[in-house]
């Protein structure tokens, strides 16, 4: 099978030749230790060569446009503002936090002016990525969904929620432009050919909770984001959610919206793989689950395996399953690390999967 028959035959709860690798390739360390390039801006040549050079089977290519990447850079401790009107302080890499948002009142809302979908470099990312994948390895595209763009960007948290409560019409109206724009995005890029699935990244929790109630979400969020995995559906391809936290309380409604596949499973928000498979077989596929704060980050790469191993075990028997961290790679992990993890997969992962129960242990 080639990278991309892998990845999108697991996606759909198929069974594989082997089990499927995805990551967010978030490090500009591994980039200049695999590649010898310093990475400036997120750029789609590099990210599919790379993808390729560490044995994945997906490459995460995001729309531009994506909240936090730079489109153009900017020296360290630069403040600097986005074309949705966003601050930011150049703190990171390739996403970077906000320090100030465009929308604090209904009065900012009326005189805000949406990003032209169809500006030239739109599809930037996406385009290069294409071009450089040699390989064949599925291409992720990606975008955000309406609670992050709500309570991290065009809106604070503290804002939306007193919004939430004093004019709930104004979060509905701007949860509407939000999702008219990324629907108009997505299509743009399916038109363009070459997307095999789509990943809505919207952290709806912390580690131990949800970050608002079950019910506001159900109210606000829900179905602005069902609407939009509708719309990608009837575009033809699949959807994954990249959702941290700890979902337990939502993760019904989440399977209702018709999402494909949940990513990334976090292990160190209590959410529990073998729990996850068991009780949406044929409905999510997990993604994830390997720790990329503790275990990734560890100084034995004998952890990594064991891990990898019980995830394999827990999840990937009767295929469905995609392997990651439980969110990225980024410069606190050893490359060694990361590549145990694609070693042990390419071992161990590969149907019909035999796991002796003394490698688990």
């Amino acid at each position: 099978m080639t990278p991309r028959e892998r990845f999108m035959t697991a996606l759909r709860g198929g069974r594989p030749d082997r089990v499927p690798i995805t990551e967010h390739l978030f490090s500009r360390k591994l980039i200049k230790e695999i590649l010898g390039i310093d990475a400036v801006l997120y750029d789609g040549k590099v990210q599919a060569e790379l993808a390729s050079k560490v044995g994945i089977d997906a490459i995460w290519t995001p729309v531009n446009g994506f909240c936090g990447i730079e489109e153009t850079p900017h020296a360290e401790d630069e403040i600097y503002k986005d074309e949705w009107g966003v601050t930011y302080r150049k703190n990171g890499w390739p996403i970077i936090a906000q320090i100030d948002t465009p929308v604090k009142n209904r009065e900012d809302w009326e005189k805000y002016v949406m990003p032209d979908v169809d500006a030239p470099y739109r599809l930037r990312i996406f385009k290069d990525t294409k071009s450089a994948n040699k390989d064949e390895l599925a291409i992720v595209l990606g975008i955000l969904g309406p609670f992050t763009m709500m309570s991290w960007y065009l809106m604070d948290f503290m804002t939306l929620s007193i919004s939430m409560f004093n004019d709930p019409d104004l979060v509905h109206e701007m949860n509407e432009s939000v999702l008219d724009w990324t629907l108009k995005v997505v299509r743009k890029a399916i038109d363009d050919g070459g997307v095999d699935c789509v990943q809505i990244s919207d952290d709806w929790g912390s580690t131990t909770s949800l970050l608002i109630s079950p019910d506001s979400f159900r109210t606000f969020f829900i179905p602005y984001f069902k609407r939009l995995v509708d719309g990608i559906k009837e575009m033809g391809v699949p959807v994954i959610m990249h959702n941290d936290g700890c979902l337990w309380e939502i993760l019904p409604d989440l399977a209702d919206c018709g999402i494909d596949a949940l990513h990334p499973v976090e292990r160190a928000a209590g959410m529990d793989l073998k729990r996850v498979k068991e009780e949406y077989s044929g409905r999510i596929v997990p993604i994830g689950n390997v720790n990329n704060k503790v275990t990734m980050a560890s100084d034995n790469p004998e952890d990594v395996r064991k891990e990898v191993l019980q995830c394999l075990d827990e999840a990937a028997r009767d295929g469905g399953y995609i392997i990651s961290t439980d969110h990225s790679i980024h410069d606190l992990i050893p490359y060694r690390n990361f590549k145990c993890l694609v070693d042990t997969v390419h071992e161990f992962g590969v149907y019909p999967i035999n796991i002796d129960a003394d490698r688990l242990r």
